[in-house]
């Protein structure tokens, strides 16, 4: 502050000159005002916000590769030798957000690790397919022995969020696979369902996201359409639909329904808990190319290959909307969040799911999947040339980016999850920020 002066007063004739008189009464008055005004000024006195805490930083090679889960960041080092048909991979399992190296396994099989997953008391799952056909092969592994708990030729779908059993399918074939419930601790099969038993099975498509359906929909070969619980594999409802069964019959969960679609011909929709009929009409409700979300009080359908995004009435089935130009779409706690990502400006936008109508547009960032705190979601955007990362939460009620951290020469390939922000880095390395 220059060019102020500050009245300190005189020291009487006489005294010491140590001793400092109080402030000119006249002027007192004005000390508790500017005070006052000075805390507004500089943002209530506190102190200034503190820039995010930099990021642990894991050199890797570009060969390496890393899975996120919940609680979890594994490593997977590139094979050796490579190109080989028997590989040797060594995963090494961190703890987050500290990322604190708890665990180190070795495996050894016949192609590339596709999938990871925590069975609980050290003990690690390990989905891969054979270099040589592309067969599936599951694993259980221990920390520092190559000698598997056990080796299945199936392929993990899902396990329950208690560890108590996995959900998984193998050959002949992949439209018409032996879906098995098993013991993900020891590999026995708790329950089987065989392609001769059923036709079509398909789960809530909320388990493609929390990785366990409860229940299993089953379109069986006799016409009968059934409902299994995935944990026990025992059959809890049937009904049989009406009218014959056809090439083109097909069968979808969402919404609280299993819809059973004859062609262009009927759609009927059932009740996911006890299959009581609940509404019939004419005509296709899912496209072919279509894939439905949970998007309550709708049932959205995302359609593949950039077709957009529609809407149907889960009361009756009747098209409540559509919206074109978006070639990539989520619900978040019942947000139907679309994007624009192929385009050379990436755009976020929140429809209305009850009218399809743009809620608000969020140009330039990208959405990292469910945010911190429900109503939320997690968004990022890498600017290049530049790779330059900023990235925060976003607020699905009135469309606004909190901002909490940026970060330089980022290449790419970040992932959320509730704690932590992992990206690489252009050396390879990843750098993985606290939340």
């Amino acid at each position: 502050m220059r060019d102020v002066q500050i009245d300190l007063g005189e020291v009487p004739s006489g005294e010491s000159g140590t001793a400092l008189p109080r402030a000119p009464v006249p002027y007192r008055w004005i000390l508790g005002p500017l005070t006052l005004l000075l805390v507004v000024m500089l943002g209530g006195g506190g102190p200034p916000p503190q820039p995010p805490p930099a990021p642990f930083v894991l050199p890797l090679t570009l060969g390496d590769g890393i899975r996120l889960d919940e609680n979890r960041l594994y490593v997977v080092e590139q094979a050796d030798p490579v190109g080989t048909v028997v590989r040797h991979h060594t995963i090494r399992a961190y703890d987050l957000p500290g990322m604190e190296l708890l665990d180190t396994y070795r495996v050894e099989v016949t192609g590339d690790i596709q999938r990871i997953a925590d069975v609980g008391d050290g003990l690690l799952m390990v989905g891969f397919s054979d270099v040589q056909n592309g067969d599936p092969g599951t694993s259980v592994m221990r920390p520092d022995d190559e000698t598997p708990v056990w080796t299945r030729p199936v392929d993990l779908y899902g396990i329950a969020p208690d560890r108590s059993v996995l959900l998984a399918y193998e050959g002949p074939g992949a439209n018409q696979p032996v879906w098995r419930g098993m013991d993900p601790r020891t590999g026995a099969v708790l329950w089987s369902m065989e392609p001769s038993e059923v036709l079509q099975v398909t789960m809530p498509v909320e388990s493609f996201w929390s990785g366990f359906p409860e229940r299993i929909y089953a379109l069986r070969a006799d016409g009968r359409l059934e409902v299994r619980s995935a944990r026990t594999g025992v059959v809890t409802a049937t009904t049989r639909p009406a009218g014959p069964l056809r090439d083109d019959t097909a069968i979808w969960a969402a919404g609280g329904l299993v819809l059973v679609g004859r062609g262009t011909e009927e759609t009927t929709a059932y009740d996911q808990e006890t299959l009581a009929e609940k509404w019939r009409r004419p005509g296709p409700v899912m496209p072919e190319d279509g894939f439905p979300q949970d998007c309550r009080p709708t049932i959205c359908i995302a359609t593949y290959g950039g077709g957009g995004f529609s809407a149907v009435d889960p009361a009756t089935g009747r098209l409540l909307w559509r919206a074109d130009g978006y070639d990539a779409g989520e619900v978040i706690d019942g947000h139907v969040v679309v994007s624009q990502s192929s385009q050379a400006e990436p755009a976020l936008a929140l429809l209305d799911p009850r009218s399809g109508t743009v809620v608000t547009r969020i140009p330039g960032w990208v959405s990292g999947g469910p945010g911190p705190a429900p109503g939320t979601a997690w968004v990022y955007r890498l600017n290049q040339p530049g790779y330059q990362l900023a990235y925060g939460v976003l607020d699905l009620g009135d469309g606004k980016v909190r901002l909490l951290g940026r970060a330089e020469r980022i290449a790419g390939g970040c992932q959320f999850n509730t704690a932590v922000l992992v990206c690489r880095r252009l050396d390879s390395s990843i750098a993985v920020w606290r939340l």
